[in-house]
């Protein structure tokens, strides 16, 4: 990578942290100051600031120690101190983290603007709820393009864009879709042997495939977001917890699958292997999808790209192929 082109990603990087989105332009005085002073400055210098809606209080050394509501402010009596109704419990951000948590604290905690502390927790700024709706309306734009496997977002959305650019910003993903599906299919190749004794097996591989991308999708779309509203959650608990649930929902759709096999093919050993592959396959998309967006997220990537085509065409050959790896060993047992 070229200078040039380094400077330009990391300048493009910087832009999507919290800390090119906040202002300084906010209410902040000491714990000791009181609601009278408070006033004044609001009387005499309301409109220097982007947002009142909240009272900042900061030690001497700059530290956010609480936070009053404007309402808080004006149904006080002149000589009440800040630190009297301030409370000490602040929902902040930290100073370089990526804008797009900003959305998730802000719709979690009902806030309409969140302060951003650096690595001391002194105050630096806050970001406003003008620049919380923009960061969001951005970051859905962005996240919904990418689960098309399309990342150059500002590209495809102008009407002037030259259709030859637009070929090549949509072309990797399909390519990458392409060569899944062709592994896929040489994977039920392989097994032409067996789909041919049992014909009926090839009936069940869209419902298979559909079960195991959708559970896969639900999980990576939560993991996703808590990863974005609680970055530091307990990994092994929350992956086991998705297997707990991947086991659960792998069994229903399992014994369901067999019950309707029986009833409309009458042949108990392919209701078995149908079942197992369910079971089986749920549970390793549930553990998969979720563990992958993790890894992303500490490889400094962004989860959401797992969401894309790349993971489903995973999920695909993998269903596939312990579909008819179950087939092999249940039809050779009987």
């Amino acid at each position: 990578m070229t200078k040039s082109k380094f400077e330009n990603q990391e300048k493009s990087n910087h832009e999507h942290l919290v800390d090119t989105k906040m202002t300084r332009k906010y209410l902040a005085f000491s714990p000791s100051e009181t609601v009278e002073r408070i006033e004044d400055v609001l009387d005499f210098k309301a409109r220097e600031f982007e947002t009142i809606g909240y009272v900042y209080a900061i030690d001497e050394n700059g530290i956010l120690v609480g936070v009053a509501s404007l309402k808080q402010i004006l149904q006080s009596k002149h000589g009440t101190q800040l630190k009297e109704i301030m409370n000490t419990n602040v929902i902040s951000l930290k100073q370089h983290e990526h804008q797009e948590r900003a959305v998730y604290v802000a719709l979690k905690h009902g806030l309409k603007v969140i302060p951003v502390v650096d690595s001391e927790h002194r105050l630096l700024g806050v970001v406003t709820q003008k620049s919380i709706l923009s960061i969001f309306h951005h970051e859905f734009r962005k996240n919904l393009f990418r689960t098309s496997g399309i990342k150059h977002v500002k590209e495809i959305e102008s009407m002037d864009t030259p259709v030859f650019s637009l070929v090549k910003v949509r072309f990797p993903s399909l390519f990458i879709g392409m060569i899944g599906g062709l592994i896929a299919a040489s994977i039920v190749t392989n097994f032409e042997h067996v789909l041919t004794s049992y014909i009926a097996l090839a009936s069940f591989i869209p419902v298979i495939v559909y079960l195991t991308d959708a559970i896969g999708t639900q999980s990576q779309t939560l993991v996703v977001r808590l990863l974005a509203m609680e970055p530091g959650f307990p990994i092994s608990k929350y992956v086991l917890r998705e297997i707990k649930i991947g086991i659960i929902l792998g069994f229903i759709f399992a014994a369901m699958l067999f019950v309707a096999e029986i009833v409309g093919w009458q042949q108990i050993k392919l209701g078995i292997v149908v079942g197992m592959a369910v079971f089986f396959s749920m549970i390793f998309q549930a553990f998969f999808s979720t563990y992958l967006s993790i890894v992303l997220s500490r490889m400094k990537k962004d989860p959401a790209i797992a969401s894309g085509p790349i993971a489903t065409i995973i999920s695909d050959v993998t269903t596939i192929a312990m579909y008819f790896a179950i087939a092999m060993m249940i039809l050779q047992i009987f």
